[in-house]
């Protein structure tokens, strides 16, 4: 899948950003906690994660995760909180996950640690950077931002509003810095059950 915009130009002008800039928001995200419930499942059955175009519902991106374990040998490893992402096409990705303790109340989070740089992070991401134009993202296997070479869309203050002429000016000098809301990060929809999928019309019920 291909989130596609403008092409690269050959200069800039007014000093602006120049580069490759996809911001973590247009992406599906794979959060912690959302691993966690599957995980936690005493069912141990496969998940089905759905991300849905925001404008027009149309299904963006689909994987099915579940608790991933090998048969017993005497040289097993321990794989314990592993899970196995895969995708209608056949790839899948393997992912280790940690429990590790919040600071307060003595709780803890779900962290997954990412394939490519093996840090700990809270979520993944299931595009990376590339592609034809500027804010292209393509499909790649799941991994931290940096990995993917996302951006927070409020990095360099992209969110700030710039506008030119002398009533711009006056009202920023009255009011302050106008900024555009921040995008919601692109969650999925989750289910694990066909009851689930066929009340939102994804099969039917016979």
């Amino acid at each position: 899948m291909v989130y596609s915009g403008r092409a690269y130009p050959r200069y800039r002008r007014g000093g602006r950003f120049f580069g490759r800039r996809v911001n973590c928001e247009q992406v599906p995200l794979l959060p912690g906690w959302v691993v966690g419930r599957v995980l936690d499942d005493p069912r141990q059955i496969p998940y089905l994660l759905i991300w849905r175009n925001r404008s027009d519902g149309t299904v963006q991106e689909a994987v099915r995760v579940t608790s991933y374990g090998e048969p017993p040998n005497s040289f097993s490893l321990d794989w314990t909180g592993w899970i196995e992402i895969k995708r209608p096409y056949g790839s899948h990705t393997l992912v280790r996950s940690l429990l590790r303790p919040l600071p307060r109340h003595g709780g803890k989070a779900r962290l997954l640690v990412c394939p490519c740089c093996q840090v700990p992070r809270r979520a993944l991401y299931g595009w990376q950077a590339g592609g034809q134009y500027t804010n292209s993202a393509q499909t790649f296997g799941w991994q931290c931002r940096s990995c993917a070479g996302l951006r927070y869309s409020s990095e360099g203050s992209a969110l700030v509003l710039r506008g030119r002429g002398f009533w711009f000016h006056a009202l920023e000098a009255e009011y302050g810095t106008s900024r555009s809301p921040r995008p919601e990060r692109w969650l999925p929809e989750v289910f694990n059950s066909c009851r689930q999928m066929a009340e939102a019309g994804f099969c039917s019920l016979t």
